[in-house]
C-alpha cells in the first residue's frame, strides 16, 4: 500500500484506510439540533402512568399526576425559555452529561451578571434542580468560576472577569483547527499555530481529548510547496491594510532582472494558484494590481493615509497577477 507524505495533524495514513468524519465519533450519530423530543418508549410510559390506578376500586385514591416540570424533558412542541439554543438530546430526550455541561456553561455565559436560577436551568436543560447543582459543582471543579447567590432571585453567576471570553463546542474547535491546517503556508501561519492551541483551550476540559482524537484522524494532502515570503514585509503590509497607510513597495516582476518601486495603497491579501498575493491600488498605474507576495522585496510605510476603496469593485473582473 502506497503511503503519502501528508502535512497536517497526522501523517502516513493510506488513502481509503479510514472514513474520516469531522466531529463525529465512529459509530455515533450526531444529535439533531433543537430541543429533545420524547421518544416512543417515553410516551408509552407516560400513558401507562396515567392509567396505573385501577378504576374499579372507588375507595382507593388515584395518585395525583403532578410530575415536576424539572423532571420532564421539554417536548419539541413546547419552546424552551429564552436564551441559547436548547441542548441536543439522545434517544430518550435527555442531553448527555458532557453536552449538558457545555450547555450549562453557555447559558451562564449568555446570562452575564444577571445569572440564572436553578429552576430556570433545570427547565432549560430538561433535568432536575438537583442535577443542575451537581453539574455546577462539576464545572467549578473543572475551573469554571461559578458562584451561587442567595435570596428569592438567587441562582448561579459566572465571574466574567476570571473566565475565558471564548467558549467553543468540540465541532467548532475542529472546524477552526482543520481550517488553519488546510493552508499552512498562509501569511499568518505562525500566529495560526498559537491560535490553534488557544482554540483547544476554549473547549471544556473534559471534551479536549475528544477534539484531539478526531483531529488526529484528519489528514491534509499538500500540493506543491508555496514560495516563501518575507514575514517583515507581510507585517508592514498587514499594518498598512489596517491603518489605510500608503506604502512604497519594491517588487521584482516575473522575468525581470531588477526591482521596481511603486507607491501603493494596500487593500488586502489573496490566495490563488498556489501562491499568496497582496492586493493594492497602484498610484502609478491608477488601477488595482496584484503583487505576488514572494516577489515583494521591501515595503516602506509612509505618513500618508488613504480613503478605503471597494475591493470587489476594483478587482472585477480579476486582473492578471504581476
Amino acid at each position: 500500500m502506497t503511503q503519502h507524505d501528508h502535512r497536517g495533524l497526522t501523517s502516513d495514513l493510506a488513502v481509503g484506510d479510514q472514513q474520516l468524519i469531522m466531529g463525529v465519533r465512529p459509530g455515533r450519530r450526531s444529535p439533531a439540533r433543537g430541543g429533545p423530543a420524547m421518544g416512543s418508549q417515553g410516551q408509552a410510559t407516560a400513558q401507562h402512568d396515567s392509567t396505573d390506578a385501577p378504576s374499579r376500586l372507588p375507595r382507593m385514591r388515584r395518585p395525583a399526576e403532578t410530575p415536576s416540570a424539572s423532571r420532564r424533558a421539554p417536548s419539541a412542541s413546547r419552546p424552551a425559555p429564552g436564551g441559547a439554543p436548547p441542548a441536543p438530546g439522545d434517544a430518550t430526550g435527555r442531553a448527555s452529561r458532557t453536552t449538558r455541561l457545555d450547555s450549562l456553561a453557555r447559558e451562564l455565559h449568555a446570562a452575564g451578571r444577571q445569572g440564572r436560577t436553578s429552576s430556570w436551568l433545570a427547565e432549560r436543560l430538561g433535568v432536575s434542580a438537583r442535577t443542575v447543582k451537581r453539574d455546577v459543582i462539576a464545572l467549578q471543579q473543572a475551573g469554571v468560576p461559578i458562584r451561587a447567590s442567595s435570596g428569592p432571585q438567587g441562582g448561579y453567576v459566572i465571574d466574567q472577569s476570571g473566565q475565558r471570553a471564548l467558549s467553543l463546542t468540540p465541532d467548532e474547535a475542529l472546524a477552526i483547527v482543520v481550517g488553519l491546517q488546510a493552508v499552512p503556508d498562509q501569511p499568518f501561519a505562525a500566529a495560526g499555530s498559537s491560535a490553534a492551541a488557544k482554540v483547544l483551550r476554549a473547549v471544556a476540559p473534559d471534551r479536549r481529548a475528544d477534539v484531539t482524537a478526531v483531529a488526529q484522524r484528519i489528514w491534509i494532502r499538500p500540493g506543491e510547496p508555496e514560495p516563501p515570503h518575507d514575514d517583515a514585509v507581510r507585517t508592514v503590509l498587514a499594518d498598512a491594510i489596517r491603518d489605510h497607510r500608503v506604502v512604497l513597495l519594491d517588487h521584482a516582476p516575473a522575468g525581470a532582472t531588477g526591482t521596481v518601486t511603486e507607491q501603493v495603497e494596500p487593500l488586502g491579501f489573496a490566495h490563488s494558484r498556489g501562491a499568496w498575493f497582496v492586493l493594492v491600488w497602484s498610484r502609478e498605474a491608477d488601477a488595482g494590481r496584484w503583487f505576488q507576495l514572494d516577489h515583494v522585496t521591501a515595503a516602506q510605510p509612509t505618513h500618508e493615509t488613504f480613503e478605503p476603496r471597494d475591493v470587489r469593485e476594483i478587482f472585477r473582473p480579476v486582473p492578471a497577477a504581476d
